[in-house]
């Protein structure tokens, strides 16, 4: 009697806990045509090349999902144009999308944004910053080292959830 007892404890105590914890969305790569037209796209808006790879979506922001993404990064400096003009281009990317709030932050010069279309998701995150050790002490709009010479620092992660 008490092996009944206890079959029908663990049974209820299972049926808590699947309750208690539903299972969270788990992140697929987008296939691969699209993940290399994305990474194709993404270097052409901001001017320099991207590696991809396959990785957690989390390597982009720590609100996206679990699971696996193709993903892109690139380092660049000496480019040319303005922090606002390769965020308008990276936004005509995603253009009809719509934005994910909980996925999306803003500072000076850098942002994470998520985007999501049908069961495709996008997140990028774009920084650009003055070299170490400079500009320190003054609010980067004062920085008086030349656009150049700043580090632009680009990641995204493209799933299906």
């Amino acid at each position: 009697m008490s092996r009944i007892a206890l079959a029908l404890f663990l049974s209820f105590a299972g049926l808590v806990a699947a309750r208690a914890a539903p299972a969270e969305p788990v992140a697929r790569p987008l296939p691969p045509d699209v993940c290399s037209a994305l990474r194709t796209a993404f270097a052409a808006a901001l001017g320099f090349p991207l590696a991809s790879g396959t990785q957690s979506p989390k390597t982009v922001s720590d609100s996206a999902p679990a699971g696996t993404a193709c993903t892109f990064s690139g380092r660049a400096t000496g480019l040319g144009h303005s922090y606002a003009d390769a965020l308008g281009r990276l936004e005509t990317i995603v253009e009809g999308w719509d934005q994910i709030a909980e996925i999306s932050a803003d500072g000076p010069e850098s942002t994470v944004q998520g985007y999501r279309k049908d069961d495709r998701r996008v997140v990028v995150a774009l920084d650009r910053s003055p070299p170490d050790g400079t500009c320190e002490n003054t609010v980067q709009v004062r920085c008086k080292v030349p656009a150049k010479r700043w580090r632009w620092t680009f990641k995204a992660a493209a799933y299906r959830q």
